[in-house]
């Protein structure tokens, strides 16, 4: 009875050995199954050692491959030009309306104004000065030249995009000046120190203005383009159109005109003073005739009248010799 027992109480104990030895074995299997499937998410992650050479490689390969951006620079143009219209049926004030009417249109402005009139009143001739979008420059050229026929035109581009980048960093620089001023000022302690502080500070000051002036001026000249619209009647040209000959010709047509101009000067200024002499030659004449009568019969009677004075004294002898 009693090895009955014995014999349960080891077989008992061999069981219980059995079940853990088992249940150890599940657990290592499922920690390896557990690692081995979180080993590849690891190997996926772009940080992980396994992956780090090859993650280098490829972002290397991917630089080589492709250029790197390079920032992009808005170019900073400056456009000018000038166009002449011939208008037809001599309606250059009509002319003139549709053109303000175009810029409007192009949301520009009339910057200046110069008109030419003949003596009816009519203008035979219109100077405009037109500020227009850059943008837009292409499109104001081709209306306006559709008011009329197209004789002449011109067109300048420059560019300032250096100018517009140094500005800028000039003006970082100064404000970044200003503020290193600005803590000195704070710090000051003497008199002497704050005179000084203030005046570079002042100095530093005017010259951020000036460079903020410049870049607004080139600022306008970049947004707005400047075009000069001449407006003619067809068939009389501009006298700036005109061209100078040179040459004994030339000169010749230029003296000929000095001497018109001279002439008719002189023959003014003479029709001019002409009633004026007449008037003096009328007045002076009769005087001038009369005053000559009053000395000739002033003059016999003088002498008459000394000869015939009584208690003259009676001239003296002449002596033999004539003297």
């Amino acid at each position: 009875m009693t090895r009955m027992r014995i014999s349960a109480a080891v077989a008992g104990v061999f069981l219980a050995a059995a079940v853990l030895l088992a249940g150890c074995s599940a657990d290592a299997s499922d920690s390896e199954s557990t690692s081995g499937a979180a080993a590849p998410r690891q190997a996926d992650k772009p940080g992980s050692q396994g992956n780090a050479e090859s993650d280098s490689k490829t972002g290397s390969e991917g630089k080589a491959g492709a250029p790197a951006a390079q920032p992009t620079i808005s170019r900073a143009i400056i456009k000018t030009g000038s166009l002449t219209v011939a208008v037809e049926n001599e309606d250059v004030s009509g002319q003139r309306q549709k053109a303000i009417g175009v810029i409007t249109s192009l949301r520009g402005q009339v910057a200046s104004e110069d008109t030419t009139s003949n003596h009816e009143g009519r203008i035979t001739k219109a100077n405009l000065v037109l500020k227009v979008p850059t943008a837009s420059y292409e499109a104001a050229i081709e209306k306006l030249s559709g008011l009329g026929k197209r004789t002449a035109i011109h067109q300048e581009s420059s560019d300032v995009t250096e100018q517009v980048i140094d500005v800028d960093s000039r003006i970082g620089s100064q404000r970044a000046s200003l503020e290193r001023m600005r803590a000195l000022l704070a710090k000051a302690n003497t008199i002497g120190e704050i005179v000084s502080v203030e005046s570079e500070l002042t100095r530093r000051e005017a010259d951020l203005e000036a460079l903020l002036a410049k870049q607004k001026n080139l600022a306008l000249q970049t947004e707005l383009a400047t075009l000069t619209l001449t407006l003619a009647e067809k068939g009389k040209e501009p006298e700036v159109a005109k061209a100078e000959g040179n040459g004994f010709l030339s000169g010749l047509r230029d003296g000929w005109d000095a001497f018109t101009k001279t002439f008719s000067a002189l023959a003014t200024a003479v029709g001019a003073m002409l009633p004026f002499l007449i008037a003096l030659a009328l007045i002076g004449y009769p005087i001038w005739r009369f005053r000559n009568r009053f000395r000739r019969s002033t003059a016999p009677a003088v002498a008459t009248a000394g000869a015939g004075t009584p208690g003259s004294t009676p001239p003296l002898p002449k002596h033999p010799d004539g003297s």
